[in-house]
């Protein structure tokens, strides 16, 4: 059971430093319009690949913590505390949908690769919708902003988090396609 509980946290620390690189490195800024960026960048397909392979607890906690620590190295740093609730809220509805909802460890074969599909796009989906509300709430009533100037960057990060969804989604699937047919099994994760 020990053994158990030290690779899940193992699996994922590293998912929330993979999670962290992809937006400290590989993240492209595209120009949204009234000066603001979006960001596009693959860190989510990690916090799915966690919440997949390790479940709701650590895979929550890995996403949260990894994208929080990469934007406030990155300078974002009020936009910390919303990234950690956004991302939290990822890993654990990817979690609970691919774990409680559809039992994805207790699925016929043929049947996980829909699973792990429907888990995957049903938390971006979740993400798309509550990571711009949070981050307005917390723009509009912590900070004190306009609330056309909350509005406006909520809107931003919806086309953001949409846009950042379909390729984290598609390498979240394949990673762990390649994952399930060999390191999961020797580890005794697989699902």
């Amino acid at each position: 059971m020990r053994d158990n509980k030290i690779t899940k946290l193992t699996l994922a620390g590293m998912f929330a430093a993979l999670a962290f690189c992809c937006f400290s490195y590989l993240r492209i800024e595209v120009p949204m319009g009234l000066g603001l960026t979006g960001k596009i960048y693959i860190g989510h397909a990690f916090i799915i690949l966690s919440a997949l392979v390790v479940g709701a607890k650590y895979g929550a906690l890995s996403g949260a913590i990894g994208l929080t620590l990469a934007d406030v190295l990155a300078g974002y740093t009020t936009s910390a505390p919303p990234t950690f609730a956004a991302k939290f809220i990822l890993g654990w509805s990817v979690a609970f949908l691919a774990h409680s909802v559809m039992h994805l460890r207790d699925a016929a074969p043929d049947k996980k690769d829909r699973i792990v599909v429907a888990a995957a796009v049903g938390g971006s989906v979740v993400n798309v919708v509550t990571e711009p509300l949070i981050r307005f709430s917390f723009k509009y009533f912590v900070l004190g902003y306009a609330r056309q100037v909350a509005y406006v960057s909520a809107l931003n990060c919806a086309v953001s988090m949409a846009l950042s969804a379909i390729p984290s989604v598609l390498v979240a699937v394949v990673l762990y396609k390649v994952l399930q047919r060999g390191a999961l099994r020797n580890m005794g994760l697989e699902s």
